[in-house]
């Protein structure tokens, strides 16, 4: 998207917009105007023949008539006639030069009286003015030879028509009045015009840059970057989608890094159980192969060999099952099949069980639980699953000599319980990964004291499905302690 493309379309839209709404308006003003401007005008003038002809009908001066011909026609600067019954002219006069010019062409003076003028006003109809009514009219006047506005209003006494005053302007100067105000407008709507195309050219290039930047990022998305975001400076519903597009790069960018994690952790997963399965399946083949090919003859060595075949069968049917616990409780396949269990009782068993391989480690196993029984609901299975997984670690790193401590405690909701070896310790910056699979602190041991790597992962798994939790506490030369916490 070309930065001049939507600022071009947002401001040529918006420019006519403006120009066709300020347009419209403006021409409806000069109708109005030019309508209301000669409405003016016409009520101005009737008002005042109206107003010297209530005059004249109420002074019947001649001398005053003529005064008040004379003051109307300076007041409006227009041409006065005094009409008789028949559309005779008895009097006229004039306030512009207008007015005087034509009166003294025709041989008018002042307050000169002219006869057989009837023709001349044509545009009177004398009919209207002897009912009472006025008379209005607006275009060429033969007696003036131009574009006038006439108006006539009829003077009564006593309930009959004397005659008509008869006010004349010429429309030149309205026209040029009319025209001056038409031009104000007209400029105030060049000027709108002129505005609004600054305004709406900002306007537009305030309302692409977020657009644009939202372009680029969607962009950046579809190449695989999902860590540009865009700049959020306004609460509106552009900022709203702007605000949604950095969700939708957030969140893809967490979701990808997750599942690359994911493929990681699987391809890792492959290869680490490629390299258990190799070894125990090499010392397999090559004591079956000697035993086959009858390179060793000694019966005791025959059955050393054997020994070993059977000790890498069962290191593998051990890691097979681990395997396939683990699977079972990652994808959720494991139900818990809680019951009310002594928790005192279900230590004991498991530490008695394990003593034979504590003494044939020479590692002492010692077991502290309160007097009483702890009653806790838990899978009895799972729960000594977890402590034996525990113990076989602790064993294993414990050196000849050593001592294993399993420790029960039961506190107000949960049952607290650790086990806890003088084994070597684990280093800080690795406690974080013994959770993992397969991970192994010290990778040089023999494999005589080494297992899968699956145990701990199983132990966690296992307490958190109980709603527990399992934290590790270690320095090295100084041992390890595992403690999990049960919900009663």
């Amino acid at each position: 998207m070309k930065q001049g493309g939507i600022v071009k379309k947002l401001w040529t839209a918006t420019a006519l917009l403006v120009l066709l709404t300020l347009g419209i308006a403006t021409l409806t003003q000069l109708w109005l105007l030019q309508k209301t401007y000669y409405r003016q005008q016409v009520d101005r003038l009737l008002e005042g023949a109206r107003g010297a002809a209530d005059a004249i009908a109420t002074d019947n001066g001649t001398e005053a008539v003529y005064l008040q011909l004379e003051g109307l026609a300076g007041s409006l600067q227009a041409t006065v006639f005094l009409l008789n019954t028949e559309g005779q002219i008895i009097h006229s006069t004039s306030g512009s030069g207008w007015g005087r010019g034509m009166m003294h062409g025709m041989g008018m003076g002042p307050r000169g009286f002219g006869h057989g003028m009837r023709e001349q006003f044509a545009q009177v109809d004398m009919d209207e003015i002897l009912a009472g009514r006025p008379v209005i009219y607006r275009g060429h006047h033969p007696m003036f030879n131009t574009e006038v506005i006439t108006v006539a209003a009829p003077i009564e006494k006593d309930g009959s028509v004397m005659g008509a005053v008869v006010v004349n302007t010429p429309l030149q100067p309205i026209d040029a009045n009319l025209r001056a105000l038409q031009g104000v407008s007209i400029y105030s709507l060049l000027f709108g015009l002129l505005l609004a195309a600054l305004f709406s050219w900002f306007l537009s290039r305030s309302l692409s840059k977020p657009l644009l930047q939202m372009q680029e990022v969607a962009k950046s998305m579809a190449q695989g970057d999902y860590s540009k975001r865009v700049r959020i400076s306004r609460d509106d519903e552009i900022g709203w989608l702007a605000e949604s597009l950095n969700t939708l790069s957030r969140e893809l960018e967490e979701k990808i890094s997750l599942l690359r994690r994911v493929d990681e952790t699987r391809r890792d997963f492959v290869a680490r159980v490629s390299h258990e399965l190799r070894t125990p399946l090499t010392i397999i083949q090559g004591n079956a192969e000697a035993l086959l090919d009858r390179v060793v003859e000694d019966p005791a060595k025959q059955r050393e060999y054997l020994n070993n075949i059977l000790e890498e069968t069962l290191r593998l049917r051990r890691l097979a099952n681990e395997l396939l616990d683990l699977r079972k409780i990652e994808t959720g396949e494991v139900d818990l099949y809680k019951e009310r269990v002594d928790a005192v009782s279900l230590f004991t068993g498991v530490v008695q069980r394990m003593q034979g391989l504590a003494a044939e480690r020479e590692i002492h196993l010692r077991l502290e639980t309160p007097q009483q029984a702890v009653i806790v609901e838990a899978d009895t299975d799972r729960l000594g699953q977890i402590l034996i997984n525990l113990i076989e670690n602790a064993l294993r790193f414990s050196p000849a000599g050593g001592e294993v401590l399993v420790k029960l405690m039961e506190g107000k909701n949960e049952i607290i319980a650790e086990v806890r070896d003088n084994g070597p310790g684990i280093p800080e910056d690795e406690q974080k990964f013994i959770w993992d699979k397969f991970y192994k602190v010290d990778k040089s041991r023999s494999r005589s004291v080494s297992g899968t790597g699956l145990g701990l992962a199983i132990v966690k798994h296992l307490v958190e499905l109980h709603g527990g939790a399992v934290t590790l506490f270690s320095k090295p030369g100084q041992g390890t302690t595992f403690r999990f916490t049960i919900p009663k």
